[in-house]
């Protein structure tokens, strides 16, 4: 393929992905107006949760589709699915439907990301250099756009073009990465792959565990409901060892660098959860800044992000290595996180600096992790790996989140502050150590296999 053509596959393929990222945070500040609008208001929070489920249960589905049937069919599938589903949110007509349709478009996007971010790594190899930069670019600035875009263009198109234009900004847009993909993308199947019989069995298995899991961990009375899920998910590991052609490949975690590469993306995501999550709340809250105010104290966070990300692609390109930056990465979220354990008595500048420090901390894991997960499998499962690692990076937010709800709820009545300062800090510096094991655990793998034996 020459340049321009991977070039416009590119844009089209992260024009989807963007897409799934903002439909996921930009509903919750438009759900004031589709609860005045639509009713519901016992089931709004499933306006959000429906379309997580949905696009975390896909995702190893997909990824397994993309290895067996070639990237195209399945991105084009998931892309077709999401616009279908996003035309009849539009059009929803009661809560009901709405949530509804919210399923049908996280079905779709359970593709974007992981076959999206797999096509990606298929132009770009991370040996060569633009390949480890777009990677790492693109997984930064996907996290910051979800972030602090997702709610703004919420607010803006509710205010000035109605809810509903939330879903439907997305057809002229997907519409058109759709036409791209399907005339420049390659079709047809990989060679010398065993497609054999679909994994009925593993599917619906995976995702009744998934969905068990994820719906306990966003209800604090949710025990036996995750017990539920942690044993349906034994039994799919008890089917997927003796099927011909298993949706998720188990031989995959029998790589020691895969499994605990895995496992520190997991604990990366639960580890920031709280300083992204907190640290705008305390500012407005506490300090009395407006809501334009302390928005803009989060920016330290991102800005620390962008700034440990391409260090981290310039360092990697220089070394080949990335397990000392991804250590280093977890010690700083650790460090900067106990800091903000005072954050009522800290100094405003302090403050801000251990923001971008956890943001510089969680940097190398962006982009790093998933290029040392896809250059430790082989190639024919480069798909299910990217997919496994997006499903861990999924449970490891819905845990965060639920962790970091239940602690700063516990810890309340000693005051508001004092309880953002102990989340931030339990949850930053366990799971920041968490990571750290994880990292140390895996091989420190050579990323450019000019100097690799093959």
């Amino acid at each position: 393929m020459d340049d321009r053509r991977k070039l416009l596959i590119l844009l089209a393929t992260m024009g989807g992905v963007l897409l799934s990222a903002l439909d996921g945070t930009a509903t919750g500040t438009s759900m004031p107006r589709i609860v005045e609008q639509l009713h519901g208001e016992q089931s709004l929070t499933w306006v959000v949760t429906a379309y997580l489920l949905a696009s975390t249960i896909t995702i190893p589905v997909y990824g397994r589709l993309a290895d067996l049937h070639g990237r195209k069919i399945p991105l084009l599938t998931g892309m077709t699915l999401f616009l279908v589903g996003s035309a009849l949110c539009g059009l929803a007509q009661d809560m009901a439907q709405l949530i509804a349709f919210r399923v049908v478009q996280g079905v779709g996007a359970g593709a974007l990301m992981t076959v999206g971010m797999t096509l990606v790594r298929d132009l770009y190899p991370p040996h060569e250099s633009t390949g480890l930069i777009r990677m790492q670019t693109l997984m930064a600035g996907l996290m910051l756009i979800s972030f602090v875009g997702g709610p703004l263009e919420g607010g803006l198109l509710t205010d000035h073009l109605g809810w509903r234009w939330i879903f439907l900004v997305n057809l002229p847009i997907g519409a058109a990465a759709i036409a791209v993909l399907a005339v420049l993308v390659p079709g047809g199947r990989p060679p010398g792959r065993d497609v054999g019989r679909f994994d009925v069995a593993g599917v619906l298995l995976l995702s009744a565990g998934i969905a068990l899991v994820l719906v306990a961990l966003n209800n604090s009375q949710g025990v036996l409901m995750l017990l539920a899920g942690l044993a349906v998910l034994a039994s799919f590991i008890f089917v997927e060892r003796r099927a011909a052609v298993p949706i998720v490949p188990l031989r995959l975690f029998s790589n020691r660098t895969y499994s605990a590469v895995s496992l520190a993306g997991f604990l990366f995501t639960v580890a920031t959860m709280p300083a992204g999550l907190f640290i705008g709340l305390y500012f407005q809250q506490v300090r009395g800044l407006s809501a334009t105010q302390s928005a803009l104290t989060v920016i330290p966070l991102m800005v620390g992000m962008l700034i440990g990300n391409r260090g981290t692609a310039m360092i990697v390109l220089r070394t080949g290595r990335v397990k000392g930056l991804l250590a280093a990465g977890a010690i700083l979220v650790a460090a900067a996180s106990a800091t903000l354990a005072m954050i009522d008595i800290l100094p405003l500048w302090l403050t801000i600096s251990c923001a971008a420090l956890v943001g510089i901390g969680t940097a190398p894991a962006m982009g790093g992790i998933a290029i040392v997960a896809q250059t430790a499998v082989n190639r024919r499962d480069i798909g299910s790996a990217t997919a496994g690692l997006n499903l861990m990076k999924q449970l490891g937010g819905s845990t965060g989140l639920a962790i970091t709800q239940t602690l700063f709820t516990a810890g309340t009545h000693n005051g508001i502050a004092e309880a953002i300062g102990t989340t931030i800090a339990v949850v930053g510096v366990t799971g920041g150590l968490l990571a750290l094991g994880a990292v140390l655990a895996m091989e420190d793998l050579d990323l450019l296999p000019a100097r690799q034996t093959v």
